[in-house]
């Protein structure tokens, strides 16, 4: 899928259980605003998506809107729950490609690492998500703009939901960097970016193991458990979970 950012099937790892992560089930990526017909019959008919959900929020949905098939429902929750006017709609990519200053980044960091530490806790976007996953009603796919931060804190959790190993689920949301990899390069060309400057960009335009254990970290110094977490936060009971796995594990 050529025209989508960091597009890849979650799939092979193995849960506590020794069951493994079935393929073509569950979807993940960038925005889905450059599909040409083509990709559009691909992801309808050989992956079978039957959902889309959108993190961005309206603005960034507004700026570029999903390009689906008429077979597939899609629904947009904004993931990211931190309220700044100054970020509704906020591409980090087109802002850089301003040559932000020093003070800029530094703010636009702090935001999205708070997003981080905020994300995980009472997420409309990400109770829907683990709702569409129950409902086993074809594959899903789930995205914001680069599939990297929003789309890579779901990712997480759907690991842990699937009683997958930590160091898995972290190292499933590192994949984004190569994945984009390709894309950022030639952006930094594109825009002249110096080698300066792109140091400053990198720590926007990746994900970084600090961020998401930013994440982690916040959800164990509010509940004890994986098992808690979810049973509080998105009333995934131990049987919802149950029911999870014999889903999506094999």
């Amino acid at each position: 899928m050529k025209n989508i950012n960091n597009f890849r099937n979650v799939k092979g790892y193995i849960n506590k259980d020794n069951k493994k992560l079935k393929a073509n089930m569950i979807f993940r990526g960038g925005a889905l605003n450059r599909l040409i017909p083509d990709e559009i019959n691909y992801f309808e008919k050989k992956l079978n998506i039957r959902y889309v959900l959108d993190f961005r929020d309206q603005n960034e949905a507004e700026k570029d809107p999903d390009i689906i098939g008429n077979r597939i429902n899609y629904e947009r929750i904004s993931a990211l729950q931190l309220q700044d006017e100054r970020f509704q709609g906020f591409d980090f990519g087109k802002e850089l490609s301003k040559h932000l200053s020093l003070t800029q980044i530094d703010y636009l960091s702090q935001y999205l690492l708070d997003g981080y530490k905020n994300m995980p806790f009472n997420n409309k976007a990400f109770d829907k998500l683990f709702k569409l996953l129950l409902k086993n009603d074809g594959s899903v796919y789930y995205h914001c703009s680069a599939g990297k931060d929003r789309t890579g804190i779901a990712t997480f959790l759907v690991m842990m939901a699937l009683d997958m190993n930590e160091e898995d689920a972290i190292n499933e949301y590192l994949l984004s960097n190569k994945y984009l990899k390709n894309f950022i390069d030639q952006f930094y060309l594109e825009h002249n970016v110096s080698k300066e400057f792109q140091k400053l960009a990198d720590k926007l335009l990746y994900v970084r193991e600090e961020n998401i254990l930013l994440a982690i970290n916040a959800i164990k110094c509010k509940y004890q458990s994986y098992d808690d977490y979810f049973e509080k936060e998105y009333n995934l009971t131990k049987e919802k979970r149950k029911l999870l796995k014999a889903i999506y594990c094999e």
